[in-house]
């Protein structure tokens, strides 16, 4: 039996109409979005998030892998690293805030495989340890600027 896709990507990103509002989003960093999932509770799991701003096929070929393989058994966990993402380097799964709930953000070394506390890595990599609030444009100076909470 084929695995059915019973989750929901939530791409928030510059450029791209709120399905919520209809605003148009021009807020985040240049190369970060707020990408994530909703229904992995279904598996007793937490849902997961990209925050690169890859082309949409690859983000949800990311979240829908690791959603399928959650849909398989599989658990997953703050620090895990994780093979086959990637064929040449593993991806980590940190633990972070998103619109209220705790999620698994999926983050990706950059092309050398150097992972964000590296000194070394390069930019937008480097970026994804930043707290989602952060993750938009004005939040440094701002503190009550958050990224817009539609569900």
């Amino acid at each position: 039996m084929k695995p059915k896709i019973d989750w929901v990507i939530h791409l928030v990103m510059n450029g791209v109409k709120c399905a919520c509002c209809d605003e148009v989003e021009n807020g985040f960093l240049p190369y970060l979005c707020n990408c994530h999932t909703h229904g992995m509770g279904k598996y007793n799991h937490p849902d997961f998030q990209l925050v690169l701003n890859y082309p949409n096929e690859e983000i949800g070929r990311i979240l829908n892998t690791f959603g399928l393989r959650v849909q398989a058994g599989e658990q997953f966990k703050d620090g895990d690293m994780v093979e086959g993402i990637y064929e040449d380097c593993p991806v980590r799964l940190s633990e972070f805030w998103e619109c209220g709930r705790k999620v698994l953000r999926v983050i990706v070394p950059d092309k050398q495989n150097r992972f964000p506390e590296d000194e070394n890595c390069t930019a937008p990599h480097v970026f994804q340890m930043l707290d989602t609030r952060y993750l938009m444009k004005g939040a440094w100076r701002n503190e009550s600027k958050t990224v817009p909470d539609c569900t």
